[in-house]
């Protein structure tokens, strides 16, 4: 289960389905805590997290171009924390 977790990737491909999969998710509450791109996250994934923040008044911190060193660090079981200005940090 992803519910509650970080979920990081390097990138996302646009598809037209993969904005709606977020907020749908949102709604029925089985979203990660956050969306981490290594990368450029696509413009349909990002729209997707803005629309299930705006139509559910509950955000999915998203941020992109952390760089491949990030998800070469980053492992199951550490602490992520993403601060509002869009800070990621991350404890063993």
């Amino acid at each position: 289960s992803m519910v509650g977790t970080a979920l990081c990737l390097p990138q996302t491909i646009g598809s037209t389905t993969g904005g709606m999969v977020l907020y749908c998710a949102k709604v029925m509450g089985r979203t990660p805590a956050c969306l981490l791109f290594s990368e450029h996250i696509d413009s349909l994934a990002a729209a997707g997290a803005i629309l299930s923040a705006v139509w559910t008044d509950d955000p999915m911190p998203t941020v992109d171009c952390l760089g491949e060193e990030f998800l070469n660090y980053v492992k199951d079981g550490m602490t992520i924390t993403v601060d509002e200005d869009g800070t990621v940090t991350v404890e063993d």
